[in-house]
């Protein structure tokens, strides 16, 4: 019983470095992911919300960081899908956009939000907090 136990800690703590990285921007995500890989993260990337949900139902990651602005399938519709699934999973908005984002939702949807250009570091800071690392 204590393996299972140590195992079940083991698990938590490798998951707790798995996130999620979604934003059409191919430099922001090249540049997130180098960031966070750099720092021991499992990173897993997409380009839209579409790919972000193909990606949340393979992989079961930690963290979700979104940018709100993509075409077809947009950073809400993605959080709408996250909090009606995974209503656990927290997630993070980016946006250089913060009018199409308003600060009403955002105290009930999401666990940190940055304008771009944003402080990597204290997005950083904000992560390992809310995954308790």
């Amino acid at each position: 019983m204590e393996e299972e136990s140590s195992k079940a800690t083991d698990d938590f703590h490798k998951n707790k470095k798995k996130i999620l990285i979604v934003d059409d921007d191919e430099t922001i995500l090249y540049i997130l992911k180098r960031f966070f890989v750099g720092r021991g993260f499992q990173v897993w990337v997409a380009k839209d919300g579409f790919e972000a949900i193909e990606r949340l139902k393979a992989e079961k990651p930690a963290l979700v960081l979104t940018d709100i602005m993509m075409p077809s399938f947009s950073g809400t519709d993605l959080i709408k899908f996250i909090r009606q699934n995974m209503k656990d999973v927290p997630i993070i908005v980016m946006t250089a956009f913060p009018h199409l984002y308003p600060e009403k939702r955002k105290k009930n949807e999401v666990a940190a939000y940055y304008v771009k250009p944003f402080d990597i570091d204290e997005m950083f800071s904000s992560i390992e907090r809310i995954l308790g690392g």
